[in-house]
């Protein structure tokens, strides 16, 4: 009998997080440049305290009463000398990650079978779970669709649906 595959093997690595003291500023701007829907939150330590997504951008901008149209013309002229000769724009909103991110964080262990995986997706209704070790510290993201990838036989059909809507190349013969 073929021996089951952990999550360590199906995960994603290398993944990018986001402290829980930036700037939301930057970044908006950094998942807009990395094309990024997500990302965990670490405190100072590198442990896993939130995760932050375009939605939680999103209800940000609603809750300070503004559009994403008018985001960065939301600014007041703040003097930087005791004079106020030296003028500079200041944005008058401003928040750290840790207050706009959800603190509810479906983490797993890289040892972790992909039933239990799946199991935990479906129970929870998230599409990816953030992969910590002892310490809670961020070691990848395991999304669904490496769970889709580790079904025998999906393989073809899979790989021909990624194809067809753009997210992965066709093959070059």
């Amino acid at each position: 009998m073929p021996k089951t595959p952990t999550i360590e093997k199906m995960m994603a690595r290398d993944v990018a997080v986001v402290r829980c003291d930036e700037d939301v500023h930057e970044l908006e701007k950094r998942m807009i440049r990395e094309r990024v829907h997500g990302l965990p939150v670490v405190d100072e330590d590198g442990t896993v305290i939130g995760v932050v997504s375009q939605t939680d951008l999103i209800a940000w901008h609603y809750n300070c009463g503004v559009d994403g149209a008018s985001f960065y013309d939301q600014r007041i002229l703040m003097p930087t000398g005791t004079d106020g000769r030296n003028l500079r724009l200041t944005d008058i909103r401003s928040a750290t990650v840790d207050e706009i991110m959800s603190p509810i964080v479906y983490c797993i262990r890289p040892d972790q079978t992909p039933a239990a995986a799946a199991a935990l997706m479906i129970n929870r209704q998230v599409h990816r779970l953030i992969v910590v070790d002892e310490e809670a510290r961020v070691l990848g993201i395991l999304s669904a669709a490496d769970l889709l990838h580790a079904i025998p036989g999906i393989e073809g059909p899979l790989r021909e649906l990624e194809v067809e809507h753009g997210t992965r190349p066709a093959e070059v013969t």
